[in-house]
């Protein structure tokens, strides 16, 4: 028999630690769920906009569709506010010393929304209707990476996960995030993306859908009074749309908002919130980006290296960030984490703006002006009419700023603006020369390296960068994976930054600082969760909180 490592709740580990390796808590759990809970929230109002039925298969698989989902569904483990990984489901699990088996062990009495107890049947279900099933097909599979994985039920408590090779951030983006499924309700389902009729939303959650109006965007969960940690203490979360969010919440129709960091924002836009006893403002380092990817899949130049770094050089981040942000932010990594990430490199190249270095390197990639317009054609004397896509979701400076920038060394792109969900489709199948595309998840599990940039990756989602194919950057984007040790990882995962920053598959434009205002009369417990939560969402709305009304714990 291997030796075990245990982990038992609730005392949480550093978060980088755990993405590596478990670790573990003298803290007795009937200690900690029995601990005193505070008196209770009747409702919290937030902000909200549609992300579709909140299943794990027909929700936008963006993070604020995932939050929604997971307020419904559970999963095995979860993060408070340390960032450190706490039990969920499973009141305890270990982790093989080769890191290729996991034991989770499911705390007793948990229930569906139906009645229905939550066994380990039902997590062997779910993983293997995910693995094998018509699951794989989820417009986001959770699986590409742990493929051969087998899952066994060793009693109605227990269930084994057995890997075919190491994988580090198991923990946080699997064991944290799949949702589990009630075998009883699913188990029927051969299309699961199409299945939206009112048990599809049966969950274990500590919430159950009341009301979602997709004309609106607007959602209302109620809190599951039989919900195994207890009746939530708040009881009820209502999303509701705020275009303009600091207006929402000074008028009282939301309790959380944000400034709109994306574009930017004043001071003085803030001040009447600092001013007033009735609300705070918690912020912190972004984790958020907004990315200029090229499509190398297209060919020349876009899979020519000089051409990247030259519109490196040439477009300008720190100005964005004046421009943009209003200040209110960092220039992205080149090695694309975010500059907060305890995993980021440091020492990489800056490419600040050189148009003499960037004129040269489209120089002697051919890109020149043959007829003398002011305008770079290609090679062969052809015009060079690259097009650059955008999101309407997202702010337009950006695009018109890009655009400006490259001007003034030649060339003239056309900038192509669709819809938020046109967009994310249209980066997805590569139909693009070149994108700004936004994504969260920069400060969190570093395997989205791998999943971003690795060929090895067969992912459709909308943050790939098509084309690129670095054996080196494969070599290691594997090794971190296997890596047993935080020490180990963040060493290779160092590394996979640097490759990054030669090659330019893809510009961190920005990373925004992230600001939220609360009306601490209504709910005061908020915080931001290290890393985000399930490896990714950075934003607040960790429904930790939510059920527990605590920072820490149970």
């Amino acid at each position: 028999m291997k030796r075990q490592t245990t982990v038992k709740a609730a005392t949480a580990c550093v978060v980088a630690a755990l993405v590596l390796s478990a670790c573990s808590s003298a803290t007795n759990t009937n200690q900690v769920q029995q601990a005193a809970k505070p008196a209770f929230v009747e409702r919290l109002r937030l902000s909200g906009s549609d992300q579709g039925y909140p299943t794990p298969f027909a929700a936008n698989p963006r993070g604020p569709g995932t939050i929604n989902v997971l307020f419904v569904f559970d999963t095995l483990l979860w993060k408070d506010s340390t960032g450190g990984v706490i039990p969920w489901l499973a009141q305890s699990w270990t982790r093989s010393p080769d890191g290729l088996e996991y034991v989770f062990t499911l705390r007793d009495g948990i229930q569906f929304h139906d009645g229905q107890p939550l066994t380990a049947e039902d997590v062997k279900f779910t993983f293997e209707y995910m693995l094998n099933g018509p699951g794989q097909a989820a417009p986001q599979n959770l699986f590409g990476s742990i493929p051969g994985a087998t899952v066994t039920v060793d009693s109605p408590s227990v269930v084994r996960i057995r890997l075919a090779r190491p994988f580090s951030p198991f923990e946080v983006t699997v064991a944290g995030r799949v949702a589990i499924l009630p075998k009883h309700i699913w188990e029927n389902v051969e299309d699961p993306v199409k299945f939206t009729a009112p048990e599809a939303v049966i969950g274990s959650g500590p919430y159950k859908l009341d009301a979602y109006d997709p004309a609106t965007g607007s959602y209302a969960f109620q809190a599951n009074e039989r919900y195994f940690l207890g009746t939530p203490y708040v009881r009820r979360l209502e999303l509701v749309p705020a275009p303009n969010q600091l207006l929402a919440i000074g008028q009282g129709t939301i309790d959380l908002a944000s400034p709109g960091s994306e574009e930017g924002y004043p001071e003085e836009a803030l001040a009447p919130f600092r001013n007033n006893p009735k609300y705070s403002i918690v912020e912190a380092p972004g984790e958020w980006n907004r990315a200029l990817h090229f499509n190398l899949s297209r060919g020349f130049p876009y899979d020519d290296v000089r051409f990247r770094q030259a519109v490196a050089y040439t477009v300008d981040r720190k100005d964005l960030v004046k421009r943009i942000l209003l200040g209110n932010g960092a220039p992205g990594s080149m090695g694309d984490l975010a500059p907060s990430n305890p995993f980021a490199a440091v020492g990489l190249p800056a490419y600040d703006r050189d148009l003499a270095k960037a004129r040269a390197l489209l120089d002697e990639a051919g890109l020149r002006d043959a007829n003398g317009d002011g305008v770079r054609d290609l090679p062969d004397g052809s015009a060079f009419a690259p097009e650059l896509q955008t999101s309407s979701s997202f702010s337009s400076q950006t695009a018109d700023a890009v655009k400006e920038y490259l001007r003034e060394v030649g060339i003239n792109v056309t900038v192509k603006s669709l819809d938020g969900t046109a967009a994310d489709a249209s980066s997805a199948a590569g139909n693009y020369d070149m994108a700004l595309v936004g994504y969260g998840g920069m400060g969190g599990d570093p395997d989205s390296l791998r999943t971003r940039l690795a060929s090895t990756v067969r992912s459709q989602s909308f943050t790939r960068i098509r084309g690129y194919n670095n054996p080196t950057f494969d070599e290691l984007a594997a090794k971190q994976l296997a890596a047993l040790t935080f020490e180990e990882r963040r060493a290779t995962v160092q590394e996979m930054q640097r490759v990054v920053a030669e090659d330019v598959p893809l510009i961190s434009l920005y990373v925004p600082n992230r600001v939220q205002i609360f009306n601490k009369q209504v709910f005061d417990a908020w915080y931001w969760t290290p890393g985000g939560v399930f490896g990714g969402y950075p934003g607040m709305l960790n429904k930790h909180v939510f059920v527990t009304g605590k920072q820490v714990g149970f």
